[in-house]
């Protein structure tokens, strides 16, 4: 059982490692093990770390002389995979050594490392008889590791199989299923080809019941449930949609104020603040909602560190704003500065109600005149163009909200005759199917540049923030 076992990574993983692939595991694993190069693009949820640990505690009991490299953008990244490895190893029913975080070794030649870099040179110094390269998250690799990629693919036997979530179009990853698809085993992985939605379509999905919408004979893998809401909150042609759950690259619109890549960028790991004796300021971001489905959200974050995102669906959110900035004023290290709102309406009165707090409040009235007229219709252009500023040159991390990612993706604009800027309304973009903004425009607000009170230059308000 254990020869038939090292020849076939399906065997592999059901009799030694104790695993029931479902059918499109089992092609990606029968796909390792005769080509080449493998990609897979896949929805959320869809269990392919998981395949990838199996994949690698084959290649490493398939060859006496083997190296297999995992990687990916982050660290903490890399640590999910290892996680997966890690938890295979004990269930295996070959014996192999302890790994450590991210290295399992059974011999000078026969060895799985886990990197995480921005410099190729460190691929440079892997080479054995063979080798798998297993790229998770590959839509965050940088090309500069493709390339040393490659280097190592020039001698011995190297297989790759790189893996993610299709949500940055371009690059490596995209071109694998396209103008690089000759030479590449492609798989795209839907929610509905998953075995929690397998023979469900959309129309039934949306009519079934609370009991059948818990059915999951696979409780890992992406829910029905989750399917349905991200259809009814996004849309099916919302990229996000596209992405998450058909696995499929977005065809985002000319016109989207942000790119599905920034935000992808913008969703990475933060680091860590320094702990230098340093006092750094939070800026925080206010999205105020009355009664209804809308949501009032704060955002507060430190430079380029997004360090809170909280919404609430309250019709008197006054309470949990002022303990959730009374748990930033904890923060150790930090201390609350500008505290932006929307002031309009029922705004303004929670601005004022912060403001008798003792926080620093400044309104925030997006209808109003923005300083540069020649360029912005008005102050919510203006503002929204500065954060499009703040994440095409890479300025943010921490945006961990999906949903605000997916409120972000939404947001189209337009050039009016006389060339100036102007963000689609709220009532156009929901005839498009798109939720209120409500948590994309806190974090605008959390970005907009604050001129603090106490300075006494002459001030014309950018954004039309004024002290309240």
């Amino acid at each position: 059982m254990v020869r038939e076992a090292k020849r076939d990574p399906i065997v592999f993983a059901r009799r030694i490692l104790g695993q029931d692939p479902w059918r499109v595991q089992q092609e990606i694993l029968a796909s390792v093990a005769t080509n080449p190069l493998t990609a897979v693009k896949s929805c959320h949820a869809s269990g392919k770390t998981y395949n990838a640990a199996a994949v690698a505690m084959w290649a490493l009991a398939r060859w006496p002389e083997s190296l297999v490299i995992t990687t990916a953008p982050t660290f903490r990244q890399v640590k999910v995979l290892w996680g997966e490895i890690a938890e295979a190893r004990k269930r295996s029913r070959i014996a192999f050594p302890e790994p450590n975080a991210t290295e399992l070794k059974l011999g000078d030649k026969r060895y799985a490392v886990g990197l995480s870099t921005n410099d190729p040179n460190k691929f440079q110094s892997y080479h054995a008889a063979h080798v798998l390269i297993l790229a998770d998250e590959a839509q965050g690799i940088l090309s500069a590791i493709w390339e040393a990629v490659e280097g190592i693919r020039a001698g011995g036997d190297v297989r790759v199989l790189m893996q993610g979530n299709p949500t940055v179009t371009g690059g490596h990853y995209q071109d694998a299923f396209g103008r690089s698809r000759a030479i590449w085993k492609t798989f795209t992985i839907s929610a509905f080809d998953t075995p929690n939605l397998q023979g469900v379509t959309i129309e039934q999905l949306l009519t079934m019941s609370d009991d059948d919408l818990a059915i999951a004979p696979a409780p890992y893998l992406v829910t029905r449930r989750w399917v349905k809401e991200r259809y009814l909150r996004w849309g099916p042609n919302h990229p996000m949609y596209r992405a998450r759950v058909l696995g499929e690259f977005p065809e985002q619109s000319e016109v989207s104020v942000y790119s599905l890549a920034w935000i992808e960028a913008a969703s990475q790991e933060p680091p860590a603040l320094p702990n230098d004796g340093v006092v750094r300021v939070i800026q925080v971001g206010i999205d105020v909602a009355g009664p209804g489905e809308d949501e009032t959200v704060l955002v507060a974050r430190v430079g380029g560190v997004i360090i809170a995102q909280h919404a609430w669906s309250l019709p008197d959110p006054r309470g949990v704003l002022t303990a959730a900035l009374g748990n930033l004023r904890q923060r150790r290290g930090l201390q609350i500065g500008p505290v932006v709102v929307d002031a309009v309406g029922i705004g303004y009165h929670v601005a004022t109600h912060l403001a008798d707090q003792g926080y620093d409040v400044y309104g925030f009235n997006a209808g109003s005149a923005p300083l540069d007229g020649e360029h912005f219709v008005n102050a919510k252009a203006e503002a929204y163009w500065s954060l499009r500023e703040w994440l095409e040159r890479g300025g943010l991390a921490g945006l961990t909200d999906e949903e605000m990612q997916a409120q972000l993706a939404g947001i189209r604009y337009r050039h009016t005759a006389a060339g100036r800027v102007e963000i689609e309304s709220k009532e156009d973009a929901k005839k498009r199917g798109q939720s209120s903004p409500d948590r994309a425009e806190a974090l605008v607000m959390a970005c907009a540049r604050v001129v603090p009170r106490q300075q006494t230059v002459v001030w014309s308000a950018p954004y039309s923030i004024s002290p309240i």
